[in-house]
């Protein structure tokens, strides 16, 4: 009678095989449970059944979009805890929805952020289109502020210019001024193991990180969620926002041969640098304690004085801080746009939704230019950028590839009535994970100023050609086509 023979490596494949297929159909079903766009869950499914144990893994860490229950049990009590300031400034302040042009009535109306503030005016804004004049300004700013001194960056990297502003810092710090500095525990992993910040809290400067990153943290929440605002306020009064982060250009990433960084910030005075110090306050917040009270005490009694007539709007957004608002915002800009639309961004992964308005606003008549560095620091994000080309062009849409460095200025200006400077990318990233913050100036001043920086990054690009772009290598269009099928999750 033949003996029927077992191989253990047979056994184990089986099992191995087996095992996969379960996981396939177990996450499979949460995939479509989920109900998200159609191209991310394509992607996704795509990538835990080709990558077996592996691909699973990586959903569970960064596939779906939570952060742990106290974290935001914390942040609505704190926001609670505003809520008399926030009431305040809302009512001293709103703009009428008559008193704004159509398209950025149409955005006002739309208004649904965390903070629950639509345009409010009374304010100034002045734009710097070089870091190197807008650091000269901050370490102006520390040197006289009175009470405190706030910061909040994505990356803080010592060197150069911003050893000044460490040394205001320290400065103002020892003649009393509260100095806080708040850093994303990615973007600034180099300086938070360094010396400058070991400096800064011997002086007496509060440093902290935000969103610690960590193999063990993975267990507990998603790592890939950054904070990646820009704000700095002065005395509560002061507050400057926009794409820099606190690097010196001239010697940030200097090996990866992209060219320098340039970007645009904003100084605003009025309620609008309030409400971004209140957003500063709440990340802070979050990060540092467990009593509301401390958030809601903080500022209470000084008062908010108007330095300007601008209107101006300030969204925060993220995770469990309105998480579409941003995107639904610009849709409704882009659907809205009659005549001009302008898009500064280093990083462009459209959504289906955004693309299409693109090419809509386009094929209607609206000039539509889209301006992005010629070279970037992420090779997945260049190739499945250009998978979006050949759409846009064919809808008459002007791509403009900016040669003078790594254009990072985040920037759009629709016909002569909105204009937004701020952290968020065109991409799904900053659309729907990361913390971000935009301002929105609804003045047809500060929109042409921001128009001839606009102006300036296109002199200093080239216009992609629509018939030379579908000549491109067949190569080329492998490699482009299959990075975008990644593009929902990049």
């Amino acid at each position: 009678m033949p003996e029927t023979a077992f191989s253990i490596p047979a056994l184990l494949t089986a099992l191995m095989v087996a095992l996969h297929w379960m996981i396939v159909v177990g996450l499979g079903l949460r995939i479509i449970l989920k109900r998200r766009p159609t191209g991310v869950s394509l992607a996704w499914l795509l990538i835990v059944v080709t990558v077996p144990f592996a691909g699973a893994v990586l959903y569970l860490f960064v596939g779906e979009l939570w952060l742990p229950r106290r974290r935001i049990g914390r942040y609505t009590a704190f926001k609670e805890a505003i809520s008399d300031q926030i009431e305040h400034i809302d009512e001293a302040w709103d703009i009428k929805g008559d008193e704004l042009s159509t398209l950025a009535r149409s955005l006002n109306a739309q208004a649904n952020n965390p903070l629950k503030i639509s345009a409010i005016g009374g304010n100034s804004i002045e734009l710097y289109d070089t870091s190197a004049r807008c650091m000269c300004s901050i370490v102006e700013e520390i040197d006289q502020a009175k009470l405190s001194v706030s910061m909040l960056f994505y990356i803080w990297e010592s060197g150069g210019d911003v050893d000044d502003v460490e040394r205001a810092l320290i400065r103002a710090v020892g003649r009393g001024v509260a100095c806080r500095v708040m850093v994303d525990s990615a973007g600034s992993k180099r300086f938070l193991r360094g010396k400058s910040v070991r400096e800064l809290r011997q002086a007496g400067v509060e440093v902290v990180d935000t969103l610690p990153a960590g193999i063990l943290r993975a267990l507990f929440a998603r790592i890939d969620i950054r904070n990646h605002r820009k704000i700095i306020t002065i005395d509560h009064s002061i507050a400057y926002t926009g794409s820099m982060n606190m690097v010196d250009p001239k010697l940030f990433h200097v090996k990866k041969n992209v060219g320098r960084w340039v970007d645009v910030m904003a100084r605003v005075e009025g309620p609008a640098a309030r409400v971004l110090d209140m957003t500063l306050r709440l990340d802070w917040a979050v990060e540092s304690t467990d009593d509301p009270r401390e958030v809601g005490a903080l500022a209470l009694d000084l008062p908010i004085r108007g330095a300007g007539e601008i209107p101006l709007q300030v969204v925060p957004s993220g995770p469990d801080q309105g998480p579409q608002i941003i995107h639904d915002m610009l849709l409704t800009l882009i659907y809205t746009a009659q005549a001009r639309l302008i898009i500064t961004t280093p990083y462009f992964i459209p959504s289906e939704a955004m693309l299409t308005a693109l090419t809509a606003a386009s094929k209607r008549g609206v000039r539509v230019t889209l301006v992005v560095p010629k070279k970037i620091d992420s090779i997945l994000v260049r190739h499945a950028s250009k998978a979006y080309f050949e759409d846009l062009l064919d809808a008459g849409v002007e791509i403009c590839t900016y040669t003078g460095g790594l254009l990072h200025a985040k920037t759009v200006t629709a016909d002569d009535e909105v204009a937004m400077i701020g952290t968020v990318n065109m991409d799904k990233r900053s659309f729907w994970i990361n913390f971000e913050v935009s301002l929105f100036a609804y003045d047809e001043q500060v929109v042409s100023s921001l128009r001839r920086l606009q102006a300036g990054y296109i002199a200093q690009s080239e216009q992609i050609e629509p018939q030379a772009w579908r000549e491109r290598s067949v190569g080329s269009r492998v490699i482009q086509n299959a990075v975008q099928l990644l593009a929902p999750i990049l």
